[in-house]
């Protein structure tokens, strides 16, 4: 059986590289499926990068009992992880009618990103205001990764710095409870974003320019102007994804 970590957890590991299994574009790096003690968040996380995926896709029923024989576990760790997921909004819960994937309507993108834009702006000032010079090393590091990762045309590679990199600031807010809050919308903006990057690969190139002139800010200690093109890079990614109609019905 199969778990799927999200990126933030695999961030040791390299698309193409030597003893990895990744597939060409999931972003997910397939490892054992092991029971443990933190087992409804395993499950949780497995459900979540289907949904990102869109392998089960919007108002999509969750058949528990399939879950439970793919991961052969039982139903119970299975409801709790479905709860998780109720927490993240990735789904809705409904007496007698199950757990289905929640629906991204235009209303809901525009709310996310109007209050991420907010929140990731915060983030830009208080990374400049507290970060340390090894903090905005790591912020660096990962903005010249997703520089490579364009220059390669690995989407997948792009996809993982760019959330590489919005925790190495986050983490150099030293604020944990922004850091929380960021974390809490995390689920349904990568659902977005691996939406937009998979439909138009050639976006890549304008989206990492924003990336690279933030990060430049950044190192400069400039928190206005970096507060400023955060905010830019998530207008940029609601009207492309309100555009597009990313996750309208077939």
């Amino acid at each position: 059986m199969k778990i799927l970590y999200e990126a933030k957890r695999s961030v040791s590991a390299t698309p193409g590289g030597a003893g990895n299994n990744l597939s060409p574009f999931s972003g997910i790096m397939n490892m054992p499926f092991k029971i443990s003690s933190n087992l409804s968040e395993q499950i949780a996380e497995h459900i979540t990068d289907k949904i990102i995926r869109m392998e089960i896709r919007p108002g999509e029923r969750i058949m528990e009992t399939a879950i439970a024989d793919e991961l052969a576990v039982s139903r119970s760790p299975i409801r709790e992880a479905l709860r998780i997921l109720e927490k993240n909004r990735l789904i809705e819960l409904t007496p007698r009618r199950g757990a289905r994937v929640t629906e991204l309507s235009e209303t809901f993108i525009a709310h996310l990103c109007d209050i991420l834009a907010v929140l990731l702006g915060l983030t830009a000032n208080q990374c400049v205001e507290n970060g340390s010079d090894l903090d905005l090393k790591s912020i660096d590091d990962a903005a010249g990764e997703s520089e490579r990762a364009v220059s390669r045309d690995d989407v997948y590679g792009y996809y993982k710095s760019v959330f590489e990199f919005a925790i190495a600031c986050l983490k150099a807010t030293r604020n944990p409870l922004l850091e929380q809050m960021v974390e809490e919308l995390m689920p349904n903006v990568r659902r977005i974003l691996y939406a937009s990057f998979s439909t138009k690969k050639e976006e890549l190139q304008k989206n990492v320019q924003i990336l690279l002139t933030g990060n430049r800010y950044v190192q400069e200690r400039n928190g206005k102007m970096a507060e400023k093109t955060v905010c830019d890079y998530v207008q940029k990614a609601k009207e492309f994804a309100l555009k597009n109609k990313i996750f309208s019905s077939p």
